[in-house]
């Protein structure tokens, strides 16, 4: 959609203004940009049945491949529904689920998106681009002039075959461009004007909102505009489109309202029934009523013309719906800005009866996981059941809505798919329920079972959130929480806590076992390193003031090695014999290399080597060096953030092989595997991946839709030899049974 907007202010009077022209050159197009990277999938689909305004409504979420903060959207070409995310990405979904996204990894991100007179998608790209992207992925980009400044936004289609789009809030530019690229600007006189969104309206006039001024505009296609004052002071102007009434309809961000506007300046406003729902986008519905985002408090409203207004509560842990469009089928489709890369859709055909919950599971005898390995030459009977032994079965090509996976109501007949490349998808009731997919080739020939679908990871419930983690001794985990506590978990199941500090936070407990049999921790907030003993007896030594310790890593020579601030390298032994040597800039994750050495990495984006005699040698600058350095395999592993990559190199800094990441689940903590694969955990996109070393991901695919697990600090082969890691927001210790992948 196009009248995203991007903030509130106040204002107030009628006054008619005229605009300060501003001269813009043509922006030079920088060349065609070919599709590469391309991420192609089925979304999985969470449906549920929402009640509002005595109707009710089929909501489903369709999770995108790379699971990014998403913002624009609108409906487009090809029947598709396109949205522009963070990455930067722009992407398509059809209306049945089908998704491609192509990267755009020359901006920071992909803000607002309209389709132009051309077909072609037109998107703001963050900081100072226009992009125009064909239907294929083939983007062009027209750069802003310096005198246009940067941060455009709130892009949409006018009809003099041009589009458009608003610039950088506090200078308040309305600006042109041809299909051609060429630009013209108009810069708003009024002192203090803030705009924030703007569309086109049936009398041909650009509509913008002012929430600088608390004004409704209107702008000729030649220049002139005229403003009305919202009745209500500092409302807080935000998103705008053309009503079917005739009316211009906006939202009130700081005031909580919906308004309508005539054209000779009539106002009517509406309270919206959730306090603080801060409203952003709008549009004009295939229903008659306009729908409307609720971006904090994660709800879609819906108002008549005639001011009644229905919401419609999302599910999820945080929900965020941010732009909104109507798509080719006549439904309401929204981003959601959250990090789950969020598409929905409000369904306007259906009104069921029920209120059933759906989880989904997409089968695929192709590429994609699981895979199952049928024979080309025989067709495929599948069913499925979860691990109570309630059989569900599918019917391809459309997904399923089961209220129950009970077999007595799952009574839609059994599939066949006719080749090795159908595709199938199946959804059944039960979040995060583990479930098995069974299958036998038609007419003759073997079939391997899928097995136990990748299951979300289960969970130890922990007395307070945890942070550090590590396998101590006897095979049990040791763990830092918040309310500076070590705990233990044992194999057995069992959890102890001993009382160590104060508090410990997210980068306040680098923790490991230790040469005599001991656990070590940082005591990042106190300057001082903590020893643990297997019965919980706890001893400190302090490091100085204001040295923070945050990495540590135990080294060849049998010392603990860490960083601390500001640029320095600490060496603790187990006696308690303390040196410290400088480092050339602020060190961050410390490992032990294959090489007998210790590794670093640094804020000026370098990776170092450190000898046990304290010398430190650059190895390697990498331009945007993520968080994180692990040595695994005899090499030494780092994730590129600016190219989405995880790097292998050698100790003599050469690089072995670059693994294009799917950006959608980064790794933030690392470890091995067995049979030559890496496992890590994404703290901030909230998922687990396994990577095989020929480059194959597999991504938990459930995991992001449970509620928010928290911040994940390490990932460590622990009891049964399962995966274990830290879940912060719900005070979990969480695990994964490879097998199951």
């Amino acid at each position: 959609m196009t009248n995203s907007p991007v903030g509130a202010a106040n204002g107030r009077i009628v006054l008619a203004l005229s605009l300060f022209f501003l001269a813009a050159c043509g922006a030079q197009s920088v060349g065609v940009i070919p599709p590469r990277d391309v991420l192609q999938g089925q979304a999985r689909i969470v449906s549920s049945v929402v009640n509002a305004g005595g109707k009710s409504y089929i909501v489903d979420q369709l999770y995108t491949p790379s699971e990014n903060n998403l913002q624009g959207i609108t409906a487009g070409p090809e029947r598709h529904i396109w949205f522009t995310g963070d990455a930067p990405l722009v992407g398509k979904s059809s209306v049945k689920s089908d998704m491609l996204e192509f990267p755009i990894r020359t901006y920071g991100n992909a803000t607002s998106i309209a389709e132009g007179p051309d077909q072609n998608l037109w998107v703001t790209l963050y900081p100072s681009a226009i992009g125009r992207m064909s239907p294929d992925g083939h983007l062009t980009t027209f750069p802003l002039s310096r005198k246009l400044g940067s941060s455009p936004f709130s892009i949409t289609n006018g009809p003099d075959k041009a589009l458009w789009f608003l610039v950088d809030a506090s200078t308040s530019d309305i600006v042109r461009i041809t299909l051609d690229g060429q630009m013209k600007a108009y810069r708003m006189k009024a002192a203090g004007s803030k705009l924030q969104a703007a569309t086109y309206g049936n009398d041909g006039n650009l509509w913008f909102t002012d929430a600088g001024t608390n004004k409704i505009g209107r702008m000729s296609g030649s220049g002139v505009v005229r403003e009305f004052t919202v009745p209500t002071s500092n409302a807080g102007l935000s998103g705008i489109c053309q009503g079917p009434d005739g009316k211009l309809w906006f939202l009130e961000q700081n005031a909580n309202k919906v308004g309508s506007v005539t054209a000779s300046g009539s106002f009517k406003e509406y309270d919206i029934p959730t306090p603080a729902s801060g409203p952003i986008a709008i549009v004009a519905g295939p229903d008659g009523a306009l729908w409307f985002t609720e971006d904090p408090v994660g709800k879609i409203g819906r108002i008549t013309t005639s001011g009644q207004i229905a919401e419609l509560t999302l599910k999820g842990a945080y929900p965020r719906p941010y732009d909104i469009a109507v798509g080719s089928d006549k439904n309401v489709w929204f981003t959601e800005s959250e990090s789950y890369g969020i598409i929905g859709r409000v369904d306007l055909h259906e009104v069921p009866d029920s209120d059933p919950t759906y989880s989904e599971i997409s089968l695929s005898l192709g590429n994609a996981h699981p895979q199952l390995g049928v024979p080309k030459s025989f067709p495929l009977s599948f069913a499925v059941h979860d691990l109570k032994h309630h059989v569900i079965k599918g019917q391809y090509p459309n997904a399923i809505h089961l209220t129950s996976s009970d077999p007595k109501q799952a009574s839609l007949s059994e599939t066949v798919l006719k080749s090795s490349t159908s595709k199938a998808t199946v959804a059944f009731s039960g979040h995060y329920t583990d479930a098995v997919i069974s299958a036998n080739a038609v007419g003759g020939g073997s079939v391997q079972t899928a097995g136990v679908l990748p299951t979300a990871p289960r969970e130890k419930k922990l007395p307070d959130p945890g942070y550090g983690l590590t396998a101590g001794p006897n095979d049990t985990l040791w763990i830092c929480l918040a309310d500076g506590s070590i705990a233990t978990y044992s194999q057995t199941g069992t959890v102890k806590v001993y009382k160590a500090t104060s508090s410990f936070t997210e980068e306040g407990c680098s923790i490991l076992e230790g040469p005599d049999g001991n656990v070590w921790f940082t005591d990042y907030s106190n300057d001082r390193i903590g020893k643990i003993t297997p019965q919980g007896q706890v001893t400190f030594i302090g490091l100085g003031s204001d040295v923070s310790p945050y990495s540590m890593a135990l080294g060849p020579d049998g010392a603990f090695w860490f960083t601390e601030s500001p640029s320095q390298i600490g060496r603790l032994t187990t006696d308690g014999q303390l040196t410290t040597f400088k480092a050339p800039s602020t060190p961050y994750d410390i490992i032990a290399g294959p090489d007998g050495n210790l590794w670093y990495n640094a804020a000026n984006d370098s990776i170092y080597k450190l000898t046990t005699s304290g010398k430190s040698s650059r190895v390697r600058s990498v331009y945007r060096l993520g968080a994180g350095l692990w040595a695994e395999y005899q090499h030494i592993w780092f994730y590129d953030a600016l190219n989405i990559q995880l790097d292998e190199m050698t100790t003599t800094g050469a690089i072995v092989r670059k693994y294009s990441i799917p950006n959608y689940c980064l790794p933030f903590a690392l470890t091995s595997g067995s049979q030559g694969s890496l496992w890590y955990v994404d703290s901030a996109n909230y998922c687990v991946a396994r990577m095989t070393l020929s480059g194959k991901f597999t991504i938990v695919p459930t995991y992001s839709q449970r509620s928010n697990p928290g911040f994940f600090t390490k990932i460590v082969v622990g009891p049964n030899k399962d995966f274990w890691f830290t879940e912060t927001g719900i005070n979990g210790l969480g695990w994964i049974d490879p097998t199951t992948m």
